[in-house]
């Protein structure tokens, strides 16, 4: 029995995050499962434009075991250190009053998402390396990566298939999927669940990486990374 799932890390979408090898801050927006068994989650970097495109902010993709938490009173707006209770901005739910976001904009509060607790999403219908049949394409495709955006309730299926000796990708809900057989069986109940970099034979080889080699612009994360890794 396969046991893809989400929420790998114990990270919900929502929450305010830093990538530990750039110290680059942002909100996670996005998780992927992969046919691998590796969690990747995507990180909004509210700071960063885009290349070429100023109204368009960078997302970027990370193994889960890169990214950290921030604490309570860190920010990825503003100064290091510099939350309470009269600095931060998290407007939930729908009843909320229009001028108090626009007055919390002008002071240049810190804006914290509300995370999404995943309440009522759909549950993984069909695992990765199935072979499915797309209703739509009538086409034969493979399962390679399952997706959810936040305060979405469905999931995306992310499929391949060969188009002679091109690789063709869909991105398809589950109701427009067959389940035919599982093909490709790599991740399985009972194996360890590891990204591809900062495992810990890394910190145990003298070339490997090592916690020094991760500091914070203006900072350092590297007490986080020896309590984690060694």
């Amino acid at each position: 029995m396969n046991n893809y799932s989400f929420g790998a890390g114990d990270f919900k979408l929502g929450e305010r995050v830093e990538v530990i090898t750039t110290g680059q801050r942002g909100i996670l927006v996005c998780e992927m499962v992969h046919l691998t068994g590796c969690n990747t989650y995507q990180v909004l970097f509210p700071n960063i434009p885009q290349a070429y495109k100023e109204e368009k902010k960078k997302i970027a993709s990370y193994d889960y075991l890169l990214l950290r938490k921030l604490k309570a009173n860190e920010t990825v707006f503003g100064i290091e250190d510099s939350l309470n209770d009269e600095n931060i901005f998290s407007p939930k739910g729908t009843d909320v009053n229009s001028e108090w976001i626009h007055a919390a904009m002008k002071e240049n509060k810190e804006p914290i998402p509300e995370a999404d607790e995943a309440i009522g999403a759909e549950d993984i219908k069909i695992q990765p390396g199935t072979e499915v049949w797309h209703k739509v394409y009538n086409k034969k495709m493979l399962v390679y990566f399952i997706s959810r955006d936040i305060y979405s309730k469905e999931l995306l299926y992310g499929m391949m298939y060969m188009n002679g000796n091109k690789e063709v990708y869909v991105n398809s809900h589950s109701y427009a999927l067959i389940p035919m057989e599982q093909k490709v069986n790599i991740y399985t109940a009972g194996k360890e669940k590891k990204g591809p970099i900062l495992r810990r034979t890394m910190h145990e080889s003298s070339n490997g990486m090592s916690a020094q080699d991760f500091i914070r612009y203006g900072g350092s994360s590297s007490a986080y990374v020896s309590e984690r890794y060694q």
